[in-house]
């Protein structure tokens, strides 16, 4: 299956009223068995304009849907002086 330009935005990129649709293709893209690893900024402040739009784990959550495992939550070591504190390593399995 061929990626789309929707397939490689960056989650903050997509409305939210979009990201069902992200959701929904990340469960056609990724076998069971695989892994998808998503980096979640801005998790703060909370804004209602975007892009970038309002990220937090839960919205992965939501349009992923039950069929993926959290392997690896954490908050990275190292990041951009600007992005330090406000961003969230998540690496999925497909299950």
């Amino acid at each position: 299956m061929p990626l789309t330009s929707s397939d490689c935005r960056f989650f903050v990129a997509i409305p939210p009223a979009q990201r069902i649709d992200w959701g929904q293709q990340m469960n056609k893209l990724v076998k069971a068995g695989g892994y998808l690893i998503t980096l979640i900024f801005p998790i703060n402040p909370p804004r209602d304009d975007g892009p970038p739009y309002f990220v937090r784990l839960e919205h992965y959550i939501e349009v992923l849907g039950p069929d993926w495992e959290r392997v690896i939550e954490k908050v990275p070591e190292e990041s951009l002086p600007y992005h330090a504190g406000f961003e969230y390593l998540v690496v999925w399995k497909k299950l």
